[in-house]
């Protein structure tokens, strides 16, 4: 059986003015540096279900599940029916993941949420997303982008999914998680996605490759997000309604110096506490080692030691972080949500100063009785040492991207963000960003120890407030459009004292998917 669902095109067009020595903006350039938080993103999962994803979480039916871990693992149910309908924005908020998001997101228990409802496998669902783009300003080079993402999902069984996701596109380079080269005629083509699944009774496991996130926000986790190309990674775990344990390995690309190769290998696991409603509470720890023909190391391959603790009765020096997150849902839709990464714990507290990253935020859905309404206000700081080590091979970068925060270190943002849900076809939203972002860089690793006194941001702060007022338009939840007017200032543009920069700018888009189910 095949259910039509959609064909997607998507028409986009940004205009920018700014001063006049039409320099060539970061965000259409190949970036020379880490850490570019200028640069244009792919979503791990869809458009959106990243964007309606922290809504989505303050409704009361899914209670199930474990939000600060993704991909998920369990599945959900949409318990917005009956009675609840009649409720605007539950109805609303609902209504835009049918399509979108519980048919394609990783739930290995039923794994498809329109499968056969007979539970008859094997089942397969494909989504194919062709889409072009134009990008011109009067202070940067045009972006011309045409391309396709074709997407499949089989069930041989009901434990198991095969999840396969290609891009093809003429300018792959935009984006912080290609890791490839252009082939003839500029076209770039990669796999980002391509992994098996397994869930049976709490216990699950996956090889192959795919996005994490660890962390309370869909984009902007500080210890693993998706900004980084996908990990090609073991990935394995256990869940329960009161806890979760997640165990991950991968292996990263390798460094080069000189004549000689320098492996390099991720190792993380976490401890997640939850009651459903109530609270989730998230212990990680991640370990990055290599070196020249350095082998995977047993104690990092196990998933029950403590990789800080073995690592310092050994008297190793590989890069170690501990992070801490956590989601209080209180009062009644709305969530207080915060996370520490520390980047070498020191057990001393004085040989050195705590490299950390912050944050900490509240969200919540008709606040103070005004329906429709969804608001954000979040603060994120990431230290300027932060993600770097005195050994090249530790950097926390894959293929030359952060595998934390997106904008890498050295670095804060404010944001403040108002969603109204007009009626099942429109969204507004308006967001306000302050960045302010100093001269640290990842790359730009130190060759001892960590000196006291670091300022934050260092060196020439670059501060660029922006507004953005945006509109989402939904049809028949096929099709959808998307307008979007932002305005950004630059102070100290380009760490270049005194010099501002204005920057205007104007996108607009069109989508509509096709996608099928068979069985």
């Amino acid at each position: 059986m095949f259910h039509l669902a959609a064909l997607s095109l998507l028409l986009s067009f940004t205009s920018v003015s700014a001063d006049s020595s039409r320099e060539v903006a970061t965000s259409y350039q190949v970036p020379q540096t880490t850490g570019n938080a200028m640069l244009q993103r792919i979503e791990s999962t869809d458009y959106i279900a990243n964007k309606y994803w922290e809504e989505y979480l303050l409704l009361d039916n899914i209670s199930g599940l474990y939000a600060n871990v993704r991909p998920s693992i369990t599945s959900y149910h949409n318990e917005a029916q009956g009675n609840r309908l009649n409720q605007p924005v539950e109805s609303i908020i609902s209504d835009r993941f049918p399509l979108y998001d519980r048919d394609s997101r990783l739930n290995l228990n039923h794994l498809l949420g329109r499968a056969d409802p007979s539970g008859e496998f094997p089942a397969l669902r494909l989504r194919f997303v062709p889409y072009v783009e134009e990008s011109a300003a009067d202070d940067t080079l045009p972006v011309h982008r045409i391309g396709i993402t074709a997407e499949s999902w089989v069930n041989p069984a009901p434990d198991l999914q095969v999840h396969f996701r290609a891009r093809v596109e003429n300018h792959a380079e935009l984006y912080s998680q290609f890791d490839g080269r252009k082939w003839k005629k500029k076209i770039t083509g990669w796999l980002d996605n391509a992994a098996l699944y397994f869930y049976r009774n709490g216990v699950f496991g996956s090889v192959g490759r795919s996005y994490l996130i660890w962390g309370p926000e869909q984009h902007d986790a500080l210890l693993i997000s998706d900004n980084s190309p996908a990990f090609d990674r073991i990935w394995l775990g256990y869940e329960h309604k009161a806890f979760r344990f997640d165990y991950v390995i991968a292996r990263l690309d390798d460094f080069h110096q000189g004549d000689s190769t320098l492996v390099r290998y991720f190792s993380a696991h976490r401890l997640s506490f939850r009651k459903a409603g109530v609270f989730e509470l998230g212990l990680s720890e991640v370990a990055l080692y290599g070196g020249y023909n350095r082998p995977m190391e047993w104690r990092y391959l196990n998933p029950f030691l403590p990789y800080y603790w073995e690592q310092y009765n050994r008297g190793g020096d590989d890069n170690m972080f501990v992070g801490l997150d956590v989601a209080i849902y209180w009062p009644r839709r709305s969530r207080i949500f915060g996370e520490l990464m520390i980047d070498d714990f020191q057990i001393d507290f004085k040989s050195e100063p705590h490299q950390v990253g912050y944050k900490l935020g509240i969200d919540a859905l008709e606040p103070l009785g005004l329906t429709r309404l969804f608001a954000k206000v979040s603060y994120t700081r990431v230290n300027t040492t932060v993600y770097g080590q005195n050994k090249l091979q530790n950097l926390y970068l894959n293929s030359g991207e952060p595998i934390g925060y997106f904008g890498g270190n050295d670095q804060d943002r404010l944001l403040a963000l108002l969603r109204y849900h007009v009626s099942t076809s429109c969204d507004l939203e308006l967001e306000f960003l302050y960045n302010r972002r100093g001269e640290g860089r990842i790359e730009l690793h130190q060759s001892g120890a960590v000196s006291k006194g670091i300022k934050f941001p260092s060196g020439i702060v670059e501060k660029s407030p922006s507004l953005q007022l945006a509109a989402e338009l939904f049809h028949s939840q096929f099709l959808q459009g998307h307008a979007a007017f932002t305005y950004a200032h630059f102070a100290n543009y380009q760490h270049v004292q005194g010099r501002s920069h204005n920057r205007i700018g104007l996108d607009l888009k069109v989508s509509y998917y096709l996608q099928g189910s068979f069985d």
